[in-house]
């Protein structure tokens, strides 16, 4: 558990995803920016929290109808926290990778999301060139942000992507965003995005375009 600012944004390649929300579930709430940046854009929206750290969560209140404190691989304080509440839209960004046992807390979110509902989630892609550098270091990574945060808990590449849906009887997934970036880092940004624009041309070649991707914005649908 840790405050980087990396994981306190309002995730705007999220937020894209967002169809009419009236009530949302953001799972890894943080400081709420996420829930104050739908409200700015849906004013009508109602938005529930959930976060692990207190501080945070204490900032977000403000923002939320509700918010738990809930450490999610306890997965019975989710269900017990939900018991009663549907959503239209849940939203869990760069939180599910902090967890173990992903596949059924995300079992346990769809079984409290509407017909017709969407869960929007977000993951590192440990598929990313930088592991195999990572490799040739023969020295893991424990950074404070992205994809070799100390913090993680699951590692998850592409073709991982259907195990969260493997407890979800009728559900689609569904990529929706790629976030392409050539080096893991948040230093010398420019140059960092202007190799990554460079590259654009090869990355309807999908093993580059998973090489270069950083983490997958993906959905998922429930009829």
């Amino acid at each position: 558990m840790h405050d980087n600012l990396s994981y306190q944004g309002e995730r705007r390649d999220m937020l894209r995803s967002l169809v009419k929300p009236m009530n949302v579930l953001d799972v890894g709430c943080n400081n709420g920016a996420v829930a104050r940046a739908i409200r700015r854009r849906f004013p009508d929206a109602y938005v529930w929290g959930m976060e692990i750290n207190p501080d945070a969560l204490k900032k977000a209140l403000p923002d939320l109808e509700m918010g738990w404190c809930i450490d999610l691989d306890r997965t019975e304080a989710i269900s017990t926290a939900l018991n009663g509440l549907s959503f239209d839209h849940i939203i869990a960004g760069d939180v599910l990778e902090h967890t173990v046992h992903f596949q059924r807390i995300t079992a346990i979110l769809y079984e409290h999301l509407l017909p017709g509902g969407r869960m929007i989630i977000s993951v590192p892609n440990y598929g990313h060139w930088h592991t195999l550098w990572v490799f040739l270091t023969r020295k893991w990574q424990r950074n404070e942000r992205g994809i070799f945060d100390k913090t993680h808990r699951t590692v998850i590449m592409y073709r991982n992507l259907p195990e969260f849906i493997a407890e979800c009887p009728g559900a689609r997934l569904k990529m929706a965003k790629r976030n392409f970036r050539f080096f893991e880092t948040n230093r010398f940004w420019k140059v960092n995005m202007a190799i990554t624009y460079l590259l654009f041309p090869l990355l309807i070649i999908p093993y580059v375009r998973d090489f270069v991707t950083m983490g997958y914005v993906f959905t998922i649908e429930k009829p």
